[in-house]
């Protein structure tokens, strides 16, 4: 009998061994909620193809991926912002990823379609508070509808759009993405988000954008050459140098397969 079970255990060890060895490798995603929407999950089923790794994707906003990476919760992050030199000090490496261009949006039934960079910052400044002002709808104070405060697409608007504070006409979204449904929501709205996440939507009216009194359309050449104003490059984070199958995952986004998941997200490519 004895000698019966030991080839029966052998077996098994072997069995185990070879389960190890072929086991597929987890890696958690946490972060921007644009890139894991509209990115991740695509991406994730096609390199799953080719490797034997799984995913586990969260997402919210580019702070809270760094923070979750630097508490070792997850293996890459992602979002709109280069590192801080304190964060890059802990260890953390960047990854561009590709472009974002902002997308201002307001509801489809708003007759304003067209707003300046002028225009656009005298909202945000509480400057311009009527939509009379606008030619928008008649005797209707604008709703504005923002990213959370600790999104890149919040913190980068600061900067690129200027102003201090939003006023007190604004609303905060949970995650950026949801600004689309809310602004299908509210006629009197305007909200930015990922012109990826507007394009082919017909419940909402993407504004054209007037810069230096010229405007200017959101597409390959005018956000590879800086032309167009509101964007942002996205990254991939990691700590330390990406190895294993994170290197091998962003590998594969720098490459062709990669890249047309990037374009035809409606992202674009860095040049």
């Amino acid at each position: 009998m004895c000698k019966k079970i030991i080839p029966i255990l052998t077996i098994l060890a072997v069995f185990s061994l070879n389960a190890l060895v072929h086991a597929e490798e987890l890696i958690r995603y946490n972060g921007s909620s644009t890139i894991m929407k509209a990115i991740m999950y695509d991406a994730a089923d096609s390199f799953k193809k080719k490797k034997d790794v799984t995913f586990d994707l969260k997402g919210k906003s580019t702070g809270y991926g760094i923070q979750k990476l630097l508490a070792g919760e997850c293996e890459i992050a992602g979002g709109g912002r280069a590192l801080k030199s304190e964060e890059l000090a802990k260890g953390l490496v960047e990854t561009k990823a590709f472009l974002d261009a902002y997308a201002f949006i307001v509801n489809k039934s708003n007759p304003f379609n067209k707003v300046s960079s002028e225009q656009l910052t005298a909202i945000m400044k509480g400057e311009i508070i009527n939509w009379d002002d606008l030619g928008g709808p008649a005797g209707k104070k604008i709703i504005i509808l923002s990213p959370p405060e600790k999104a890149a697409h919040y913190k980068n608007a600061k900067k690129l759009i200027g102003f201090d504070k939003l006023p007190a006409n604004s609303m905060m979204v949970d995650m950026t993405p949801n600004i689309l449904k809310k602004v299908q929501s509210f006629p009197v709205a305007i909200g930015w988000l990922s012109a990826a996440n507007v394009i082919g939507n017909k419940n909402v009216k993407m504004l054209q954008i007037i810069h230096n009194g010229e405007e200017i359309a959101i597409n390959q050449s005018n956000l590879a050459s800086g032309k167009y104003p509101y964007q942002q490059t996205m990254y991939f984070y990691t700590m330390g140098e990406p190895a294993g199958k994170v290197r091998d995952f962003i590998n594969f986004m720098k490459g062709a397969e990669g890249q047309a998941i990037i374009t035809n997200a409606g992202f674009y490519l860095p040049e």
